[in-house]
């Protein structure tokens, strides 16, 4: 008799909340924070990307692009601050180590050596597009579940790194 291959299944991670008088229910919350958890993680890591960019960045445009770079940082991790803090509004638990963030893989890590400025505004406006698709699904995940607070921070989040991602692209000109 053949074998059977079994399907890996990705299993949804087990949140438990705190209590809370949060005038939404349970079920919903948990599946809200599933939502913002990796959103969250990833904007860490996105800040991370960020600084490693403005502090590596070379070229003709480094002041430009190093100010860029740094300014975006600044908002993703305004943008993080307010997620955290919407995840324990809900109940959750913010990612808050190294540990944790390290077990949530989501973004690539950048290559080593790279100092190109062109080389890093791609990889920046690569890491910004796919930051803004997490938060548009996050966006529909919070719609489903009824929490229009939580979709309202994820829609500004999303507009305000879309403009972010112009100003960068814009500095490859024709070159996309």
């Amino acid at each position: 008799m053949p074998a059977v291959a079994k399907t890996l299944v990705k299993k949804k991670p087990t949140i438990t909340l705190q209590r809370t008088r949060h005038p939404i229910n349970e079920a919903q919350r948990i599946e809200i924070v599933r939502a913002l958890q990796p959103v969250q993680s990833g904007s860490i890591e996105l800040y991370l990307q960020l600084k490693n960019a403005h502090w590596n960045v070379r070229g003709n445009s480094f002041y430009g692009l190093h100010e860029l770079f740094d300014e975006t940082a600044q908002n993703v991790s305004e943008i993080s601050d307010y997620l955290a803090e919407r995840i324990a509004i809900l109940g959750g638990e913010p990612t808050a180590t190294v540990q944790k963030l390290s077990a949530v893989p989501h973004l690539a890590d950048a290559p080593v050596g790279m100092k190109a400025q062109e080389e890093f505004i791609k990889l920046i406006s690569d890491r910004l597009s796919f930051f803004v698709q997490m938060l548009r699904d996050t966006i529909e995940a919070c719609e489903k579940n009824g929490d229009s607070v939580s979709m309202d921070l994820c829609v500004r989040a999303a507009g305000s790194l879309e403009k972010r991602l112009w100003m960068c692209e814009s500095h490859l000109a024709n070159r996309l």
